[in-house]
Parts: C-alpha cells; sequence; structure tokens
C-alpha cells in the first residue's frame, strides 16, 4: 500500500509563500498561486480561507513563538 510521500510543511511557511507571491501586486486565482508557490491548490485553498478569516475577526490576535503560533482573542 502507497501512502503519502510529500513531508508535512510548516504552516507558517505556507503562508509565508502565499504572502510572498502576492507581493507584487498582481491577482491569481488559486491554480496559478499553487503552480507559482509549488503547494497543492487544495493547501492553497484552505490556508486562503484561513487567512480571510483571521482578517476579517480584528478581534483575533496571532502571535508567533519560536515552535508554535498562538492565536489569542482580545477583550
Amino acid at each position: 500500500m502507497e501512502g503519502r510521500t510529500g513531508m508535512k510543511r510548516d504552516p507558517v511557511t505556507i503562508i509565508e509563500q502565499i504572502f510572498n507571491a502576492l507581493e507584487n501586486g498582481r491577482p491569481f486565482s488559486i491554480n496559478e498561486l499553487a503552480k507559482e508557490t509549488g503547494i497543492h491548490n487544495i493547501t492553497i485553498r484552505k490556508y486562503v480561507r484561513i487567512i480571510e478569516y483571521v482578517r476579517r475577526e480584528p478581534q483575533i490576535e496571532v502571535i508567533k513563538t519560536r515552535h508554535s503560533i498562538i492565536l489569542r482573542v482580545r477583550r
């Protein structure tokens, strides 16, 4: 039985790659962004949804530590 051969990517690295590709201001479709970054289009779609949600919710604070990402709701 064959399993997944790809290594699991760091979520922060995925988000950084997405933002790096978008820096020039050019619009991308999900498939174009997948080709540009080398990340599967399903993964791109998942992270774009996460980015959209976090950007809409001003009460969520994202804290990046050395070993993890912490989300906290500001009150």
